[in-house]
């Protein structure tokens, strides 16, 4: 089974990782890399996400105006979608013990991680 990871911070929390030392920020980081190394096995794919200022959104326009690009996420959002880890697993109790050691999960107070199973079209 595939499942995604979908990886979010609040705005505070970012706020806050800006704010730590450049020890505390390598730290944090050094955290994450051992994740990766640790469940190199089951990651088959992901990447980290540029900030939501740089994104761009397309939307059918109205009244015939063909295709309408807005910036900013496509819905409104008090998280930040930092990134996607997609994981090659036996089942959801292992994504989600996976999962559950995402390291900004413990150093980030609003921290989330959401997991969707891949659709896979029989």
């Amino acid at each position: 089974m595939r499942y995604v990871m979908f990886t979010y911070l609040s705005p505070e929390d970012v706020d806050a990782w800006r704010g730590w030392t450049p020890e505390e920020q390598a730290a944090d980081v050094d955290r994450h890399i051992a994740w990766f190394g640790k469940f190199r096995e089951k990651v088959v794919g992901g990447e980290e996400l540029g900030e939501p200022v740089q994104v761009k959104t397309l939307r059918p326009g109205r009244q015939g105006e063909g295709v309408v690009m807005t910036d900013g996420p496509y819905v409104e959002t008090k998280e930040l979608l930092g990134g996607f880890v997609v994981l090659d697993v036996d089942d959801e109790a292992e994504a989600v013990a996976i999962a559950s050691e995402w390291p900004s999960l413990a150093s980030m107070a609003g921290a989330t991680v959401q997991l969707q199973p891949v659709f896979v079209r029989e």
